[in-house]
Formats: structure tokens, C-alpha cells, sequence
């Protein structure tokens, strides 16, 4: 018996437990919350536009409550009474609007709270003022109203348009405008004859337009390229219409007469011999007084240019003699010599300076010479002049090489050297060494083989050998 009566009190508690959990499940579907206490209001329409129970009540989106109970009124002009359950967290102030709004595109109702700005706040089961959203077709309508009555009045101008344009062209009217295409029509014809001729008379004379469009056009050229000129020459007639203007001609006359005596006066004292000028006509010998101060000026003049040092001496130094003229047909035979002597000098200091750096590459480069004799005598020579050599690489055009961008480098072991001026011609080694030395003081002719440097004078006679 009394396990008959824990297995009833077994099933009763289970039957409680589902009730229970049968009732929150359909009051969470219906969205009401279970845990949370809620407070009522009230708010009547005339329609509600299709809203339902468990709709939603929102406030700027956000979910507070939910349509609790629809009640028609049919006794109270037909209203309806909503009931809305809202969460207590929340107050409403006074003259909050609850509005019935569509929440999608579906159609989707819902009631949005409008809270007003007063500080004091509904109870619980007060009423709010309620509000219906316009219906799509509401709305299309508001705003096709004003086409549609735009278009009806648009339809009555057409109207009257029409009526207007079947009055006027009336039977007479098109017998009229029947007339007047057909003098259009003759107009043109006449027009095309014209045009005709004129073509053909365009043609016939067009050699004759096209010259006179050349010169017409040749003499606008001249006008514009002569623009300066022409506005010159107005300028200068304006100039000289004032200067006669303001010129006393009779008075300008006059005393051009008495300058014209005057000057006949002078010119008969001449011819009479008297004065230096008289004397200078009538008597060669003052003029050949002057030709021959000239010419014993001019020989003065030559001899102080190729001797100097007849009227000039000079006690710090006096080494040789520089005789510098600009015609050598005017050299005396002594002058001659002493140019001579001098290019010799200078010949022999050049060879000197050549036979010194000889011997100072054939020292450095007597190894190299011995190492690669058989490899170096194959090969092409060609003679460069070195200008420098450092143990450090420098850049072409860098101020050590004097701005030189066209300078072949070599490594020789750990020095880099520099050559520029390549040459063929052993009779060229000279004159480049002489432009060298001009930045390159310590500059020095080579030879090269292949791409290795060897001694001037070693270059000389492979090239020599080569040659036989």
C-alpha cells in the first residue's frame, strides 16, 4: 500500500514538473518573460493595421515589451483596446506616444514608444495616446497625389492645344500652306539655278580668284611683317609735319645762304694758298715731311718689337733670348738663329724627360717584363700616358683625376693606375705627354699589351719587330 501510494505521489510530481515546463515554454514563445516583473498599459485605436498578439513594443529599436491582449470594443464606437506588457526597469513619461509601425518589409507589425520630454512618469495601468503609421498605399497615394493633379491639368492644356491648332488649320489654312510649299519649292528651284551658275562661274574663274586672293594675301603679309615700319614712317611724318610746323623755313633759309658764303670764302683762301691747309694743297713738301716721320715711326716701332733689350734691361736674370714677332719675313738672321736654338732646346728637354721616365718604368716593371715576356710579344701595342697611381680606387671625373671621365684603370698588384691619351703613333708620345703634364705633373708614357702595362721603350721595339 504504501508503494502504490509514492508511485502516485511520484506521478503527481512529475504531471507538476510538465505543466510546469509546458506553461514557461509557451510564455517564452509567446515572449512574455517569466523571471522579470512587468507592468500593463492601455491604448485605443480605430485600427491596428494587422497588428497581433506577442507583437513586439520597442523603443528606438530595442525590445521592452509585448502586445499583451487585443480587445474589440464594438459598444465603444467600434475601438480597439490593447494591452501592453512592459518590463517595470523601464517608465514612461508623460504624453508617450505608442505607435503601430511596420517592423520589415513583410509587413510585420509592431508598437514603437515615442517618449515625450516630461519629467514626470504614467503609472502602471495608465492609458497612452496611440498612433497608427501610414500604410504603404497611404503613402504612394500622398505622394501621387500632386502628379496626379500636375497630370490632369496637363491633360487640359493638351486639350486646349489641340483645340486651338484644329481652328487654325482649317480647310482655308491648308489651302494656304499647300501654296505656300509650292513657292518654297519654285523659291529653291531658283536658288539651285543660281548656285549652278555661280558654281559654274567659280570655276571658269578660279585661276583669276586664287591670284587675286595671293596678292591679297601677300600684301596683308607685307603690311603685318612691316607693321613696325609703316608705324615708324607715320611717326616720323607726324614728327616732321610738326618740326616744318614749328620751324621758321624764311629764317632757316637765310642763314643756311651765309653759311654757303662763308664756306665759299674758305675754300677760295685755300685755292689762293693761304693757311696750313692752303700751304698743304699748294706744297707737297709738308706732306712728304709726314710720310717720312711715318715710315721712321714705323721702323722704331719694329726694332723695339725684336729688340727689347736695347731700350729695356733687365738686371735679375737674363737667360737667352725670346724674339716674339708676328711676321718672320721682318726677322733679322740673328733673330732666326735664336729661335732655332731655342726649339732645339726645348726639343732636347722633351727627349730628356722621355729617356728619364723610360728608365723609371723599365725599374718598376723589369719583373713584369720577365714574368710575361712570351704573352706581352703576341700581343697588340698601344702607348698611353699614366698620370696617376694610388693604393686606393678612385672614381672617374673625381677632382683627383681632374674632372677625366674617359680614364682606363688597371690593378697592378695592390695599386690601382690610371692611363688616359691612347696612341699608336710613337711620334704622337710627345705632344700628349706635353698636355698631360699641363694637370699631371708626375704624368709618364707607357706602353700596353693586351691589358697589361709594360716599359715605353720595351713597346718601342716589340712594335718594331712587328713592323719588320
Amino acid at each position: 500500500m504504501q508503494k502504490s501510494k509514492k508511485r502516485y505521489i511520484l506521478y503527481g510530481l512529475v504531471g507538476i514538473i510538465i505543466l510546469a515546463t509546458a506553461y514557461w515554454g509557451l510564455n517564452f514563445l509567446k515572449g512574455t518573460p517569466l523571471f522579470k516583473k512587468t507592468n500593463y498599459y492601455y491604448v485605443y485605436y480605430d485600427r491596428i493595421e494587422g497588428l497581433n498578439k506577442s507583437n513586439a513594443v520597442t523603443v528606438n529599436g530595442y525590445k521592452i515589451g509585448q502586445v499583451a491582449d487585443i480587445t474589440f470594443l464594438p459598444d465603444d464606437n467600434m475601438q480597439l483596446l490593447i494591452t501592453l506588457e512592459i518590463t517595470n526597469e523601464f517608465l514612461l513619461p508623460d504624453s508617450t506616444v505608442a505607435r503601430i509601425y511596420s517592423m520589415d518589409l513583410m509587413g510585420s507589425k509592431g508598437v514603437e514608444l515615442i517618449f515625450g520630454s516630461s519629467k514626470n512618469y504614467h503609472k502602471p495601468n495608465d492609458t497612452l495616446i496611440g498612433q497608427v503609421e501610414q500604410s504603404l498605399k497611404d503613402q504612394v497615394s500622398v505622394q501621387m497625389l500632386p502628379i496626379k493633379n500636375q497630370a490632369e491639368d496637363l491633360m487640359k492644356e493638351i486639350e486646349n492645344a489641340i483645340a486651338v491648332i484644329t481652328y487654325i488649320f482649317n480647310e482655308e489654312t491648308r489651302n494656304n500652306l499647300e501654296k505656300s510649299f509650292a513657292s518654297i519649292k519654285t523659291t529653291m528651284e531658283y536658288i539651285e539655278h543660281s548656285a549652278f551658275s555661280l558654281d559654274t562661274l567659280l570655276v571658269q574663274e578660279s585661276g583669276k580668284i586664287s591670284r587675286i586672293l595671293s596678292n591679297v594675301e601677300s600684301i596683308t603679309l607685307n603690311l603685318r611683317n612691316n607693321h613696325d615700319q609703316i608705324s615708324n614712317i607715320i611717326n616720323n611724318l607726324s614728327s616732321f609735319s610738326d618740326t616744318l610746323v614749328a620751324l621758321n623755313i624764311s629764317q632757316t633759309i637765310i642763314q643756311a645762304n651765309k653759311a654757303l658764303v662763308d664756306f665759299n670764302a674758305i675754300i677760295e683762301r685755300v685755292n689762293n694758298g693761304e693757311g696750313s691747309l692752303g700751304q698743304l694743297i699748294k706744297d707737297d713738301k709738308l706732306a712728304k715731311q709726314l710720310e717720312n716721320a711715318a715710315e721712321n715711326l714705323d721702323k722704331l716701332l719694329k726694332d723695339l718689337r725684336l729688340n727689347p733689350k736695347k731700350y729695356v734691361n733687365f738686371n735679375l736674370m737674363n737667360i737667352g733670348r725670346t724674339v716674339n714677332v708676328s711676321d718672320e719675313s721682318e726677322l733679322s738672321r740673328r733673330d732666326i738663329r735664336a729661335i732655332e736654338n731655342q726649339k732645339r732646346k726645348d726639343e732636347k728637354n722633351v727627349e730628356r724627360n722621355l729617356k728619364k721616365e723610360e728608365n723609371k718604368s723599365e725599374v718598376e716593371d723589369s719583373k713584369s717584363k720577365n714574368d710575361d715576356s712570351s704573352d706581352v710579344s703576341n700581343a697588340d701595342v698601344k702607348f698611353m700616358i699614366q698620370i696617376l697611381a694610388a693604393s686606393s680606387k678612385i672614381e672617374n671625373g673625381s677632382e683627383e683625376l681632374h674632372g677625366f671621365s674617359d680614364v682606363v684603370e688597371l690593378k697592378i698588384g695592390n695599386r690601382y693606375k690610371y692611363y688616359s691619351y691612347p696612341h699608336n703613333e710613337t711620334s704622337q708620345t710627345s705632344y700628349y705627354l706635353e698636355i698631360a703634364r699641363q694637370d699631371f705633373p708626375d704624368a709618364f708614357p707607357v706602353a700596353i699589351a693586351g691589358r697589361k702595362p709594360i716599359p715605353y721603350s720595351y713597346g718601342v721595339g716589340l712594335l718594331a719587330e712587328k713592323g719588320k
